[in-house]
């Protein structure tokens, strides 16, 4: 989340101190914000689709460890007893 917010101030920023001849007008200033809000709502729907990706995986490898460590169990003989010490 904060790499979206340094983007867009950096964005912003970078607008408002680019070099330019003349004054920015009220349109000029509409025009720029409603494109950086456009650029922000793409920003987060390709967020948003990483962390679902992302949360997606991890569901698959927790499934699949769980999956490999009830194998593993299953593999193991049961102990006869012969290891435990005697007192």
């Amino acid at each position: 989340m904060g790499f979206i917010v340094g983007i867009l101030t950096g964005a912003v920023l970078a607008l408002l101190y680019a070099p330019r001849s003349g004054e920015l007008t009220r349109e000029e200033l509409r025009q720029r914000s409603d494109e950086l809000k456009r650029r922000a709502d793409d920003l987060q729907r390709v967020a948003q689709k990483l962390a679902d990706d992302a949360q997606a995986k991890g569901r698959e490898l927790i499934d699949e460890a769980k999956r490999q460590w009830g194998e593993t169990g299953r593999a193991t003989p049961p102990s006869s007893g012969g290891s435990a010490k005697q007192s």
